[in-house]
């Protein structure tokens, strides 16, 4: 399986995920994040979204936060707070603070949030090594009650002590959502054997250490003692690579057009059901599928 990687720059874990064989330093790593990462756009980051992206985001974390109502939250729970570990943007920021949530965020850069969510940039500490930031927090003895990790654990040198540490810091009952890139999936193996690609884009340099799967990430949390309640998987977009016309690796080309329909019908769901949704996605993952993982996990 995957043999095409024939300079092993990954190799599959204890945990049953890929990671890169050889890791940058945490030196290396923040360097690049803090001064090329958004600045340079390098991670997917654009100058503008448009209206139906906006209602995208929002709608993506007004799923995760229905399931973390169903899994912690009583009726009476007065004090609810939030880290995002890796704030990015500050699109969580902004949704939990406009529920009126304690807020706090930190990130190796400022950047994407003082663009798309100033209003949130005052609760983000940023610049400093990721790891050091959150062992301030365990020092002052903070906690919360959910900590948010979207797209941050495939990025780090060590995930396991990344869980780990955010395990000091979460409160009694508290929430860990963990959302990563779902990668050397079932339909990638697929579109490989059949020669819809030829190679596994999805190895991402510098920016992806560890590629993930739903047992994985489940053993790996496991690890850090944290119990998994529920995995959703989201839009199948990869789907596209079996369609010559939309097959947005062969022809990159193809990529705007096929995140367009992604946002839309997403919206389009969400507006049906989110209830729905999330039980559709739920069974995506369970058979391996969708583009992204979506972990909650519990102590």
């Amino acid at each position: 399986m995957f043999s095409r990687l024939k300079d092993s720059q990954v190799v599959r874990n204890k945990y049953g995920y890929y990671e890169l064989a050889q890791k940058p330093t945490k030196e290396e790593l923040k360097k690049y994040y803090s001064e090329k990462y958004y600045q340079e756009a390098n991670g997917g980051y654009q100058q503008e979204y448009s209206a139906d992206e906006v209602a995208y985001f929002k709608n993506k974390t007004e799923q995760k936060y229905q399931v973390i109502k169903k899994i912690f939250f009583s009726s009476d729970r007065a004090c609810k707070s939030l880290l995002d570990v890796g704030s990015g943007e500050g699109w969580a920021l902004r949704f939990f603070k406009e529920k009126g949530w304690k807020i706090a965020g930190v990130d190796f850069s400022e950047f994407g949030c003082k663009k798309f969510n100033p209003d949130c940039l005052g609760y983000v500490r940023a610049g400093e090594d990721l790891y050091d930031n959150l062992r301030s927090l365990v020092n002052t003895k903070a906690v919360f009650d959910v900590i948010w990790l979207d797209n941050v654990l495939e990025h780090v040198v060590d995930p396991l002590s990344l869980l780990q540490l955010c395990r000091k810091l979460v409160s009694d009952g508290g929430v860990l959502v963990v959302e990563v890139p779902n990668d050397f999936s079932l339909i990638q193996e697929y579109a490989l054997e059949k020669g819809y690609i030829e190679k596994e884009s999805w190895v991402a340099l510098p920016d992806h250490l560890s590629y993930f799967n739903k047992d994985g990430l489940v053993a790996l949390a496991k690890d850090a003692q944290w119990k998994c309640e529920k995995v959703m998987g989201d839009f199948p977009i990869d789907f596209n690579l079996i369609n010559s016309s939309a097959n947005y690796i062969a022809d990159p080309t193809k990529g705007k057009a096929c995140h367009r329909a992604r946002v839309e019908i997403e919206n389009v769901l969400h507006r049906i059901s989110v209830d729905k949704t999330i039980a559709l996605y739920q069974a995506l993952a369970d058979l391996g599928l969708g583009r992204q993982i979506i972990g909650f996990f519990v102590c």
